[in-house]
């Protein structure tokens, strides 16, 4: 059998060569059909808290759930408020049902408030009962003037997570910001904020406050406030 010359090796392994270039050289080629890849915009937390606040205070309804996992906050003398849930219509209307303590008993109570008007059923015979203006819980769920305002006070906000169509802020906030609407504050001292705002609508969605905000609270105390069913019809009318 006749062997390959090497004239013919020399043209073979320049052909295979060739054809390796082309290769390599088709694939390195850039699609120009190819979406690039989006580069994430930083997120400015101070003034996605000013827009949370101001879109939170143009809400017209929302419920409310808040929480404790130890202590409460006080409502009026001698009550203390373990747990709420109710509903707020702006700007001035306002139909809970919380639990909690009348000195060393343990209490379940509506309360109704609309404009200067509060309402209370008694926790001894649950009949309503007009109260005192300043019983009213509405100063901390107004979306004017409490929850919506209070987040644009925290400092040293930082951004914790994106994820799922949810924001996440973390920062602390002044117990001064909070003395008008729960009553003598420790001052001086901070309570640690962790905020969720929705990332489509920038409503507040959750807020855990983590701190002492009165003299009388114990350590550790952590409040939950949770967001909901924003802006659906809802009328609060006065007790009959």
């Amino acid at each position: 059998m006749k062997r390959p010359s090497l004239q013919f090796i020399a043209v073979l392994l320049l052909f295979v060569a060739a054809l390796t270039s082309a290769s390599c050289e088709v694939a390195s080629t850039p699609d120009p059909t190819a979406l690039p890849v989006p580069t994430p915009t930083p997120v400015n937390v101070e003034q996605l808290l000013r827009d949370a606040g101001a879109a939170t205070a143009g809400l017209d309804t929302f419920h409310f759930l808040l929480e404790h996992n130890t202590g409460g906050t006080p409502l009026a003398p001698n009550l203390t408020v373990t747990e709420a849930k109710g509903d707020v219509v702006n700007p001035d209307g306002i139909s809970t049902e919380f639990a909690g303590t009348l000195g060393a008993f343990a209490v379940r109570s509506s309360l109704i408030t609309l404009g200067d008007e509060s309402y209370m059923t008694n926790p001894l015979t649950g009949a309503w009962e007009s109260v005192p203006k300043e019983v009213s819980p509405l100063g901390f769920f107004d979306p004017q003037s409490g929850i919506g305002a209070i987040m644009t006070q925290v400092v040293n906000a930082n951004l914790l997570s994106i994820r799922e169509g949810e924001i996440r802020v973390g920062g602390s906030l002044p117990v001064a910001a909070l003395e008008s609407i729960l009553g003598s504050a420790t001052d001086g001292t901070t309570v640690e904020a962790e905020l969720t705002i929705d990332a489509k609508t920038l409503f507040l969605t959750e807020a855990i406050l983590t701190g002492r905000v009165t003299a009388t609270e114990p350590d550790g105390v952590i409040r939950t406030i949770t967001l909901s069913k924003f802006n659906q019809p809802l009328t609060i009318v006065a007790p009959q």
